[in-house]
């Protein structure tokens, strides 16, 4: 079973507490594996995917489609989330 959900993207529903951004970001579950798959314009996606219960420290796999701004800039947020939640997991 794939399971989908999107981080980040153009529009956000007005009931809900997620930001939108020009860009694009999706978490995937298939097989037990979890993929993120591009990273967005800025940390907006991670900042949905807490909301939503996901930790994209764990996925298994990051894929960046393609090298617009609005698909990989969040990369560089990704990084430092990781260095971060490492160095207060290491306390």
């Amino acid at each position: 079973m794939l399971k989908l959900r999107v981080l980040i993207d153009n529009n956000t529903l007005i009931d809900r507490y997620f930001t939108a951004e020009p860009g694009l970001s999706f978490w995937i579950e298939t097989d037990g594996r979890r993929i993120l798959f591009d990273t967005g314009y800025s940390d907006l996606f991670i900042k949905n995917a807490q909301i939503m219960g996901i930790d994209v420290n764990k996925a298994d796999m990051t894929v960046l489609s393609h090298g617009h701004n609005d698909h990989t800039w969040g990369l560089n947020h990704l990084v430092q989330h990781f260095d971060r939640t490492m160095k207060k997991d290491q306390t």
